[in-house]
């Protein structure tokens, strides 16, 4: 009951990759990338820690994907973009690990699903929950980078001055 409970705000999500770049690029063997397409704020209306428990957990996703291949030289990359003529933005996290498996793909976002040794295998089903929540869509396909990429698309908000 209490998972929603944050007020809805306007977040910058320029402000919020950026943040989490920082926090996880500190590894020698992975390289986190942040590419922006555009300059200035990129705001939505959404719950700030649960959309950085979205990024969290994609980023952690990603570079124990890269860990579990044994990738000696890691790859995550955040990028960001203004799309449908400006009416939204689209956060893509990609990696250069092994990617998802064709037949674990139907089960992805369903809830106890994982391929990890460790976790309970809910942490894409929050993750597409909350998007859900923030008006906005979250989708899984093959990165250019040989590994995944989760493509997360949400609506923009307009200062209503």
């Amino acid at each position: 009951a209490r998972f929603y409970s944050e007020e809805v705000t306007r977040v910058d999500l320029d402000d919020l990759i950026a943040e989490q770049k920082e926090f996880f690029d500190n590894r020698d063997d992975v390289r986190i990338e942040y590419c922006r397409d555009g300059a200035g704020e990129a705001p939505v209306e959404a719950r700030r820690s649960q959309l950085t428990r979205v990024l969290v957990n994609l980023i952690t996703n990603a570079i124990q994907a890269i860990d579990s291949a044994a990738q000696p030289d890691g790859r995550v990359r955040i990028s960001l973009a203004s799309v449908q003529e400006g009416a939204g933005w689209q956060i893509d996290v990609e990696d250069n690990g092994p990617g998802v498996s064709e037949e674990d793909l139907s089960k992805l976002f369903k809830p106890n699903f994982t391929t990890k040794k460790t976790g309970t295998g809910l942490g894409l089903a929050i993750c597409r929950s909350i998007i859900e929540q923030s008006q906005g869509t979250i989708a899984y396909s093959r990165s250019d980078l040989g590994g995944a990429r989760f493509t997360i698309v949400l609506p923009a908000t307009y200062s209503r001055a």
